[in-house]
């Protein structure tokens, strides 16, 4: 079989890969349908020194190199942040997709599709900052499920790095590897993709990672919505329950409680989509029965211009520094973080006190604390002042 020969519709070169050594063409759970590198450099010959982008031979899947891409790319994408999104609807950045998907284009017509558009982006007059590297595109699918259409990953690597390649842009060896190396990656759900576009609603089909670079580069090249981060997307929801409280007059005792839902939901699913269709769940069902903001937190959020994103992926610290207040005297002598539910005047029983005139700050000291107090500044009735 010629390894560079790429068959005109994907189901059959899924066959035809079968038939390979299994233990080779397999990566865990997921079997290796096609896949294809490119480049994208700077033309020095050219005046601006645009970038230009070279296709290179398809894949051997025979190669444990590429199934180890795979599983490396794989894990990358299940432990780190997503952003998630949906395409932006230009028949430019979606047409390739769909006609690879009903067989009337062969993958490595896709992947020049995609490289296209990637490169007519880098080339933007905003990006000279930006560096080429090489451009690896992987459809791939769970083994053992006919109804599966698989994922088309696209990952940018350096030139040089963890990733080798040879000169017909084929993986030679997969060394560890180095995080620098990865510089963006996007995965697209086709399954997801083909029950869901146009709408978009529910599950997204595109995710993106973020490697050293930041990846609002690919999300505008490969067209998706463009929207704002998972950090701000957190951040906001905490402001808009406070905006929505005020809005609908409720007390500070059912506003508390529903920040504290809400913490504890994004809590229990960090690294994972959260929808605010579920926030909005969340905070309804902390509302009194039959109150007239019930099932109107969303359309709150939107209409008084509170970005948070339809789906969205928290990470621990996002979420703990949208329910905390940073704290600072102008001189910059101290800076605290406090839980906002923390605090409270005199008589609320709340562990960090502040006085009526909110001057002060009164914060309970630990064991540790005070001794390190202690040792620092001595007993009160001990004398500041020198008698020599």
């Amino acid at each position: 079989m010629n390894d560079s020969a790429v068959n005109e519709n994907p189901s059959d070169e899924l066959e035809l890969d079968e038939e390979l050594d299994e233990s080779l063409t397999t990566s865990g759970k997921f079997v290796a349908v096609a896949a294809i590198t490119g480049s994208l450099e700077r033309d020095t010959t050219l005046t601006g020194n645009p970038f230009k982008y070279k296709i290179g031979n398809s894949w051997n899947l025979g190669n444990k190199a590429a199934t180890d891409f795979i599983d490396q790319i794989e894990r990358k994408f299940d432990r780190k942040n997503k952003f998630h999104s949906y395409f932006s609807g230009l028949p430019s950045n979606v047409s390739p997709i769909q006609n690879y998907l009903a067989g009337t284009i062969a993958f490595d017509e896709l992947a020049k599709s995609q490289i296209i558009q990637i490169t007519q982006s880098a080339n933007d007059q905003s990006r000279k900052s930006l560096r080429g590297g090489n451009l690896v595109f992987i459809h791939y699918k769970t083994k053992d499920d006919e109804d599966d259409s698989g994922r088309l990953l696209i990952v940018m690597v350096d030139l040089k790095g963890a990733f080798e390649f040879d000169e017909k842009l084929e993986p030679r060896k997969l060394n560890p590897v180095d995080t620098d190396a990865l510089r963006q990656a996007a995965m697209f759900d086709l399954t997801l993709f083909q029950t869901i576009y146009p709408n978009k609603d529910g599950e997204t089909y595109l995710q993106f990672i973020e490697g050293k670079s930041k990846s609002d580069f690919f999300k505008e090249a490969l067209g998706c919505d463009s929207s704002i981060s998972n950090k701000q997307s957190v951040s906001n929801i905490f402001l808009a329950i406070v905006a929505f409280s005020l809005a609908h007059n409720l007390n500070r005792a059912v506003t508390e409680k529903i920040k504290e839902k809400v913490a504890e939901h994004i809590r229990d699913n960090i690294g994972k989509q959260v929808h605010i269709s579920d926030i909005q769940h969340v905070i309804d069902k902390e509302l009194p029965p039959g109150h007239v903001s019930t099932g109107s937190f969303s359309e709150f959020s939107n209409t008084h211009g509170y970005q948070i994103n339809a789906v969205f992926e928290a990470t621990r610290t996002a979420l703990e520094s949208s329910i905390s207040l940073k704290i600072n005297d102008d001189k910059r002598n101290y800076a605290l973080s406090v839980k906002a539910s923390s605090i409270g005047y005199e008589g609320s029983e709340k562990p960090v006190i502040v006085d009526t005139d909110l001057a002060y700050l009164m914060i309970p000291l630990t064991d540790e604390d005070r001794e390190l107090i202690r040792a620092t500044i001595g007993n009160p009735d001990e004398s500041d002042t020198d008698d020599s």
